[in-house]
């Protein structure tokens, strides 16, 4: 928990410091980090892929994109896939719950990340099931902090001769909007707003629709449609449904 309260803040200073400084190659850079940290790491790697189990990929694009997703600074694959399964879908907008908005915005923005229940709650979790644990994954938990500093520091190296270490700054930014992406997901998933969201399936939880969200949040704010059926590789279950998350499961699903 103490790494979160340094390194986001680090992150969010820089994301400031580039909105009132950056370059539109530093803005473009922040872009392309964010689709690989979110979009590929988060999205499709931690949620679909490790998470649910909803497609296949060749082993060496598996490690990539869960390394990326250490670097959505949301915890090690092996943490957010027990949240998310036997937190979030086991227990749904109730207490039990580590992110649900009934909890506050704030505290499914972001703020579950800080409280220390919560990483208890995965580390019990990982007692049970160690010996099912992938062995990729588990070595991603033992050295989440690590990996992110090093990824830090090989771009840093990799960009200071040409780019005066910039890359770093962009890095630092998509690790923030990272955790802010899922963070929208995690309210308005869970926020029905009467005109703008809406219900594919009725569920006993809140889990609702926002089409409008869907290329900023990989197509994860069909929510009401991955809730309805959570080991289903498509969200979208209707043509005007766009789900960016499968497009670019498109890009590295084995046929």
């Amino acid at each position: 928990m103490f790494f979160y309260l340094l390194f986001l803040p680090v992150a969010f200073c820089s994301l400031l410091w580039s909105i009132a400084n950056g370059s539109t190659q530093l803005v473009c850079a922040t872009i392309l980090f964010t689709i690989l940290y979110s979009g590929y790491g988060i999205s499709v790697g931690f949620h679909r892929l490790h998470s649910h189990k909803t497609f296949e990929t060749w082993e060496p694009i598996r490690k990539l994109i869960l390394y990326l997703g250490c670097q959505g600074a949301q915890g090690s694959p092996v943490t957010w896939s027990l949240i998310h399964n036997r937190s979030h879908h086991a227990h749904t907008d109730t207490d039990k719950d580590v992110h649900t908005p009934t909890k506050g915005f704030l505290y499914a923005l972001g703020g579950w990340i800080f409280h220390k229940e919560n990483h208890e709650f995965a580390r019990k979790e990982i007692f049970k099931i160690r010996k099912q644990l992938d062995p990729f994954a588990l070595w991603c938990h033992k050295n989440y902090y690590a990996l992110i500093l090093l990824n830090l520091a090989i771009i840093g190296l990799v960009t200071v001769w040409w780019f005066d270490g910039r890359y770093i700054l962009a890095s630092l930014n998509a690790s923030f909007l990272s955790v802010v992406i899922s963070g929208i997901v995690n309210m308005f998933g869970h926020t029905p707003i009467k005109g703008l969201t809406y219900e594919t399936t009725p569920m006993k939880n809140r889990s609702t629709n926002n089409p409008w969200m869907v290329f900023f949040t990989w197509g994860e704010s069909l929510h009401n449609n991955h809730h309805y059926r959570p080991r289903r590789l498509n969200f979208n279950t209707e043509w005007y449904e766009m789900d960016v998350g499968r497009w670019l499961i498109s890009t590295i699903k084995k046929s």
